[in-house]
């Protein structure tokens, strides 16, 4: 007879160092602390340069021509510490795996596990947010700064979410069928069990919310990403900047990188991190979530090249699910999140708004080409509005923006060509979609899609969250 499997399971495939031995870990760190003085110098020179509202008096001028000149001696004398160390860092990239991981302590307690069909249905609840965290000298270029500040700001925001479900999972509905609906928050949706974040660039931002949100939470993923020589030959000095927390116990994960990038992308390495996740036990049989987390190319242009990352993460997604069900786990959901970088609504997104993608995952805020269901909300905030008054409330940017007037007034436009649609919902760029398993024994549904302004002031995208009900089929 058939053992249980345990709860909760031991992650025997994810190690804690993203290098196989101690003293390779070691010597990362110390390449990377003899960099870090020029890089930061670098990267406040650099924020000098972003577009910002500045007075024109004359001794505005000098204070900054002096500051200027103050980070160049910076960036020159960290020089001789930075050169020798960058060789080392380089090579050191052939044995590191492609993302940290970090633990729960040892009094971590996951939910309980779902045990079908003594409980018949449990609903999961997943975000994904676009943060922005990028080096504070890039930030500025989005009309953001003090990255470290905004990172502590926006682990403190998430934990709220997690607060109410800490030790029970949320009830779900009265089964029954039902269509999806769609809900403006000015917080973070109450008992989240998976956060996916998009550009969290900056390791420092990255650690501070992984510190918040291990011992809260459960299992992060982070530093996510193929770092230095690549194939191409391309340099990569950038992350994928995606980071992942589970209140599950996580069983595997991986990181594929897209293999081309122009422009801004072009040091990112950006690409998607998929996990499976244990969610409950069947008959003695584990059951299984999938999650696919991703980051698309940027330049709004580039619809081509976002059409081929598409179809490779589909290809990829295939292949993990593939490799890691094992022919006695039951798959609950497989989901697919992230900021994708193209709208439903602008025409020179068209190539990417008719992609295979969405015949394989189910958009529940979509209804057909440029066409979105009546509650569904743009998720990319106008930059020049970022720190007006309003735009800097959680509250007062929730009640702006259910109004079509405040939607006009603090949601970005869609790109040149684009259809404005009555009434005016804005450019939604961050996706939640889900898939199950045709003919299995679990099938999920959406109880509910929200959008939050609960991190108003510290980003530039809204949150958005979705809850599925996954329960017997029957």
């Amino acid at each position: 007879m058939q053992s249980p499997p345990d709860w909760p399971p031991v992650p025997g495939a994810l190690r804690p160092s993203p290098f196989p031995h101690p003293m390779l870990q070691a010597f990362h760190g110390l390449a990377r602390a003899l960099l870090f003085p020029a890089y930061w110098a670098l990267d406040q020179l650099l924020g000098c340069w972003a577009p910002m509202p500045r007075p024109s008096c004359l001794k505005w001028l000098s204070a900054a021509a002096r500051a200027g000149a103050a980070l160049l001696l910076l960036v020159l004398l960290g020089l001789p510490l930075a050169l020798p160390s960058l060789l080392p860092w380089l090579v050191l990239q052939a044995w590191r795996r492609p993302f940290s991981y970090q633990p729960p302590p040892q009094c971590w307690s996951p939910p309980a596990p779902w045990r079908p069909p003594a409980e018949p249905a449990r609903c999961f609840n997943f975000l994904s947010a676009n943060l922005c965290l990028l080096p504070d000298g890039l930030a500025r270029f989005s009309n953001l700064k003090h990255t470290q500040r905004r990172a502590e700001a926006m682990g403190t925001v998430l934990l709220a979410g997690l607060r109410p479900s800490r030790y029970v999972a949320m009830g779900c509905s009265p089964p029954g069928p039902r269509e999806p609906c769609g809900v403006l928050l000015a917080a973070v949706p109450a008992g989240l069990d998976f956060v996916c974040l998009q550009e969290v660039f900056d390791l420092r931002a990255a650690r501070r919310l992984v510190n918040l949100l291990a011992p809260n939470m459960g299992p992060v993923l982070y530093d996510v990403g193929t770092f230095g020589l690549q194939p191409g030959p391309h340099l990569k000095l950038l992350g994928s900047g995606l980071l992942l927390a589970s209140r599950y116990p996580l069983l595997r994960a991986a990181f594929q990188t897209f293999p081309h990038a122009r422009r801004e992308d072009a040091l990112a390495s950006k690409g998607l991190l998929s996990v499976q996740a244990q969610v409950g036990i069947l008959e003695g049989r584990r059951i299984v979530g999938f999650l696919h987390c991703t980051h698309l190319h940027a330049p709004s242009e580039d619809g081509p090249l976002r059409c081929k990352q598409l179809t490779l993460l589909l290809g990829w997604a295939e292949q993990f699910e593939a490799e890691s069900r094992h022919s006695d786990e039951v798959v609950a959901f497989s989901v697919l999140l992230g900021d994708l970088n193209f709208d439903n609504c602008s025409l020179d997104h068209a190539q990417e708004q008719e992609h295979q993608l969405f015949s394989r995952f189910q958009d529940p805020c979509r209804l057909g080409t440029r066409l979105e269901q009546p509650w569904a909300l743009g998720t990319v905030l106008s930059t020049s509005r970022l720190h007006h008054s309003v735009a800097c409330s959680p509250e007062m940017l929730q009640r702006a923006l259910e109004q079509e007037e405040g939607r006009h007034r603090y949601l970005a436009r869609p790109t040149h060509g684009g259809h404005l649609a009555k009434p005016w919902q804005g450019r939604r760029l961050d996706y939640i979609t889900y898939r199950g398993v045709p003919g299995g024994p679990l099938s999920p549904e959406v109880e509910q899609v929200t959008f939050s302004t609960a991190l108003a002031g510290l980003t530039d995208h809204l949150a958005v969250g979705l809850r599925l009900r996954v329960s017997m089929s029957f």
